[in-house]
């Protein structure tokens, strides 16, 4: 794994816009996993906003929602409406598509199979790029400890309890992240520097298990992020880092 650590989450962001566009440029069909919360959402308004949107309409790209938890469509915690309100806020490009999970099922088992389809309907395989957030409990994804997502390996999608949030979630499988070309954890803040310090040390946490595949992983951290990296001391050799 390798590091690259900013000065500002706004730095992380403008560097993680240019490689995805850097990619998109350099072959002829991309695909991206993206995933939601609050960390990534300044990319999604960045990518959708000129020039970058221009460049990328130009390209063919695949948008794949990492996770979603299981609201319906229009409800203000849905990740897909929140993409769909920045990256896609002027539409979905004609030369791309956007698979994500259709919650209004109202069942997370069905979702997670209709979703799996479309993957195998869309010729998917391995993603180019999936970028990647991480909580202050180690989860990455909707792969949170101690759940049972974390054994699926015959599944590219799958449903999961979350019992700490009492809430249903629909995510990508550990398999299908660890087989992505490249992997990008995308951290900033203080809150996330403890478990940011455990990743470096080998601790078993979701996210260690899911960097820990084929192809290439990447942090991108802001200076807050990996301030308990520099205050132990802890170089590109030790554990992942």
């Amino acid at each position: 794994m390798n590091r690259r650590i900013f000065d500002t989450a706004t730095d992380a962001i403008s560097a993680l816009a240019r490689l995805i566009e850097q990619k998109a440029q350099s072959q002829e069909h991309l695909s991206v996993g993206i995933s939601g919360g609050s960390t990534p959402k300044p990319l999604y308004e960045l990518l959708g906003s000129s020039p970058l949107r221009e460049a990328l309409a130009e390209r063919s790209i695949t948008w794949v929602l990492v996770d979603e938890r299981y609201v319906p469509s229009n409800d203000p915690q849905s990740n897909a409406r929140m993409i769909r309100a920045t990256l896609f806020r002027d539409g979905v490009s004609p030369s791309h598509r956007f698979l994500d999970f259709d919650t209004d099922l109202g069942d997370p088992a069905k979702t997670a199979r209709q979703f799996e389809a479309q993957w195998h309907t869309s010729g998917l395989n391995a993603l180019d790029i999936v970028t990647l957030g991480i909580g202050e409990d180690g989860h990455t994804a909707s792969l949170f400890p101690g759940t049972s997502v974390l054994e699926v390996r015959d599944h590219i999608a799958a449903a999961v309890w979350v019992p700490r949030l009492d809430q249903w979630r629909v995510t990508l499988t550990l398999p299908v992240i660890q087989s992505a070309k490249i992997r990008i954890v995308l951290a900033a803040g203080s809150s996330k520097a403890p478990v940011v310090r455990d990743v470096a040390l080998g601790v078993d946490h979701p996210v260690t298990r899911a960097v820990n595949g084929e192809g290439e992983t990447w942090w991108f951290l802001d200076r807050a992020a990996a301030a308990d990296l520099e205050r132990s001391g802890l170089k590109a050799a030790n554990g992942g880092f």
